[in-house]
């Protein structure tokens, strides 16, 4: 067995996988009803696995975008540090 097959990181990620496999292919037909106004004067019918792929595209997206902002805030913070100027001016 390779050593990397043994990675704690390895293991989890490939029973995630195996799980929304599972979930995509087990919801394939079934349907959701999102109400979005009162009394159904407006209603959203879509597939579960639509629901289960549009979350994981917005989850992924929202953490690229948090990571660059953050990435991109610690970036600033350092280099507006003041910079020492000399007295040499006369």
């Amino acid at each position: 067995m390779p050593s990397f097959l043994k990675n704690p990181k390895v293991i989890v990620g490939a029973i995630v996988v195996l799980w929304v496999a599972y979930v995509i292919s087990n919801n394939l037909e079934k349907s959701v009803d999102f109400r979005l106004l009162p009394f159904n004067i407006l209603t959203l019918q879509l597939r579960v696995s639509a629901v289960v792929v549009a979350s994981a595209l917005f989850g992924a997206l929202a953490t690229i975008v948090v990571q660059f902002l953050w990435r991109r805030r610690s970036r600033n913070a350092v280099s507006s540090a003041p910079v020492p100027s000399s007295s040499t001016a006369q």
